[in-house]
């Protein structure tokens, strides 16, 4: 890990414990914000089905016969 990662991480973990230990109040994300994560979400899922079932496709398995294999 890189020195600025360790620094974020060590950031990160300080902002949280602050948080805790005196009450604050963390961000709060806006709707917008948690419908638009919902949705990237949603789509990495299908692209790894995607990669996965091309790969699968270029790659086949030569034990499954053809006829098993309808697209």
């Amino acid at each position: 890990m890189s020195v600025s990662g360790m620094k974020k991480q060590l950031h990160k973990a300080s902002q949280l414990l602050n948080e805790r230990l005196m009450g604050a109040e963390g961000t709060k994300m806006d709707e917008d914000f948690l419908r638009m994560e919902k949705s990237v979400a949603v789509i990495h899922t299908l692209l790894l089905e995607l990669l996965s079932r091309t790969t699968e496709f270029l790659q086949p398995n030569p034990e499954i016969s053809p006829e098993a294999v309808k697209l």
